[in-house]
């Protein structure tokens, strides 16, 4: 499967973020205010927002390949960059990265599997998984598990032999009884799911070859997120 180029705003396409978005969030860390934003809105818009838009643009034909019922329109994956403060103990007003989350249409979509991409002043972070999974849902997650171990091994033995995919997720703090190797136990004790890489900006993140980066990543990761949403329940 290849990447679709799509073009954004009369002929803008994706040809790879730019160290002034680097630096954007860098002085963003510094000055989260709204004086400072609105003097520099414009450079987020022409080195943050627009180039995201662009990646997103690109990536979806395969998104939709991979998930037909994926939402892929660019304003309801890409987060927006004004935090809401009005539950939160942290009151700055502006987040300090941004990031896309190819999701399906659902109320509690970070209790779903999703495809996401994010980056800040720091480094870029790309996987799939769902951070806040009901405990019904990993409860049929193990039952899965348990119903065909070869068959979950060889899902998740590409990842394993991934050089930058990993496993990250909370673990329970008592231990669930389990006989399985430690390739599969580590699965079987996590609360949530995330697997992701992590880089700091590099040749990839400052070029169009991002686009066919994240791409090889997803495909690989169809098989746990089909896997993931074949137990997934829904609030």
């Amino acid at each position: 499967m290849t990447s679709k180029k799509v073009y954004f705003n009369d002929d803008l396409l994706f040809s790879g973020f730019s160290r002034s978005a680097i630096k954007f969030f860098r002085e963003l860390g510094r000055n989260n205010n709204r004086d400072w934003f609105l003097l520099n809105r414009e450079r987020y818009i022409r080195f943050v927002f627009e180039p995201m838009k662009c990646l997103v643009g690109s990536i979806s034909p395969v998104i939709s390949g991979l998930d037909p019922l994926a939402l892929t329109i660019p304003s309801r994956v890409i987060s927006r960059i004004y935090r809401d403060v009005r539950f939160s103990s942290d009151r700055l007003p502006y987040r300090a990265r941004i990031w896309f989350a190819f999701k399906r249409d659902v109320e509690y979509w970070s209790s779903t599997p999703a495809y996401f991409f994010q980056f800040d002043d720091v480094g870029y972070v790309y996987g799939m998984g769902m951070y806040s999974a009901l405990p019904l849902t990993m409860k049929k997650f193990r039952g899965a598990i348990d119903d065909d171990p070869k068959g979950f091994s060889k899902i998740i033995e590409p990842i394993e032999w991934s050089e930058d995919l990993r496993l990250e997720s909370d673990i329970y703090k008592r231990r669930i009884p389990s006989e399985y190797p430690l390739m599969i136990d580590n699965w079987y004790q996590s609360r949530s799911i995330a697997v992701l890489g992590r880089r700091e900006p590099d040749e990839v993140f400052f070029s169009s070859s991002l686009i066919d980066f994240l791409t090889e990543r997803f495909i690989l990761l169809k098989p746990l997120y089909d896997f993931l949403w074949s137990v997934t329940v829904l609030k």
